[in-house]
């Protein structure tokens, strides 16, 4: 079972501890640190506004999170894998419409050997809303085994919506296993035109596919009716 939380300023895991945390309402910093061979699951929903995330993994520890961003705001995430084996993976959308603006922000440092990171952010963007994703790798000198990647994916749902990416590697070791890229593109009109073939409406089809997109992490949230939850509420956000 999920523990659920509201504007938790700090998460602590001891060693070898193992918790699911559910957060609805953010603080506008967070400090969680995982203890040596801790592991957390953390799922995160920003529903507007700014909030600064911070993570201190331990020896083998793991830390497996998943965000959603609704509306307007500032979301950042840093993580210092500063313990040797250990493993961070942060997944994300973002949801935008109106005229509505977000930043959202990563920064994961390797800073000791044999460390794993994996980051995927998805988003859908509609109206005149813009949005902006810089996302940040750094693995320092020395460092050993080092596996690092980082994928941005975003949708335009309108021709005056806007993304921009600004994906970033800062590599100064050289074991190491690092990749990362950056898509911005449309709906597939063949796949609209497909769907629409079979009876299904054209602004049905457009959700039906956006929310396909999307679902590559959303269906990594283990907790089901969180899940059904956090995908009605994109729905709603990409019908505005």
């Amino acid at each position: 079972m999920a523990e659920r939380l509201e504007k938790a300023a700090e998460l602590a895991l001891k060693p070898n501890e193992t918790w699911t945390i559910v957060e609805t309402a953010l603080a506008e910093n967070t400090v969680v640190s995982v203890g040596e061979n801790a592991h957390l699951t953390h799922y995160r929903l920003n529903n507007g506004g700014n909030n600064a995330l911070t993570v201190k993994l331990g020896k083998n520890a793991s830390y497996d999170l998943v965000t959603v961003h609704l509306g307007s705001g500032k979301l950042s995430v840093f993580a210092d894998l500063a313990g040797e084996g250990s493993f961070c993976r942060s997944d994300a959308v973002y949801a935008l419409n109106g005229e509505e603006r977000a930043e959202i922000k990563t920064d994961f440092r390797h800073n000791a050997d044999k460390t794993t990171s994996r980051q995927l952010v998805k988003g859908a963007v509609g109206g005149c809303a813009k949005a902006v994703f810089e996302g940040g790798i750094l693995i320092p000198y020395d460092k050993k085994a080092i596996d690092g990647a980082q994928q941005h994916r975003a949708l335009l749902l309108s021709k005056t919506s806007e993304v921009k990416a600004v994906p970033k590697l800062e590599i100064y070791a050289d074991d190491v296993k690092c990749a990362h890229g950056s898509a911005i593109g449309t709906l597939n009109k063949d796949q609209l035109f497909y769907l629409q073939t079979r009876g299904i409406g054209e602004a049905q089809a457009r959700r039906i596919l956006t929310a396909a997109f999307l679902n590559e992490v959303l269906d990594t949230i283990e907790e089901v009716e969180l899940r059904d939850e956090w995908e009605r509420l994109i729905g709603l956000k990409n019908d505005d």
